[in-house]
């Protein structure tokens, strides 16, 4: 679990949908210190209550608000593997603004 980037996340843009919201926390929550997670769509439907089909939607929106970033990956025989999805939300941005003095 990455805090910085599920904090960021708890913290994206107003103008995002609940779901939007949910689907990122869920990215964040699974990320590593680089912000990078590896979700596999039926898992993030699962995880959201939501289906499948929304949730390709909504990563496909996350990213066009350059909130995550995609990488298509396969496995070594060329299958397909659960895309890799790096949480954008910059970090800097907001590091002089948290826990500092008011």
């Amino acid at each position: 679990m990455s805090l910085p980037h599920l904090g960021l996340a708890l913290d994206a843009p107003a103008d995002i949908s609940p779901t939007e919201r949910l689907v990122l926390v869920l990215l964040a929550r699974d990320a590593g210190p680089d912000g990078i997670a590896f979700p596999a769509v039926g898992r993030l439907a699962s995880a959201a209550n939501i289906s499948p089909s929304t949730v390709v939607r909504t990563l496909r929106r996350l990213r066009d608000l350059h909130l995550v970033e995609r990488t298509v990956r396969s496995t070594t025989t060329g299958a397909a593997a659960p895309s890799a999805y790096r949480v954008t939300v910059d970090v800097q941005e907001d590091e002089g603004t948290q826990g500092g003095p008011a």
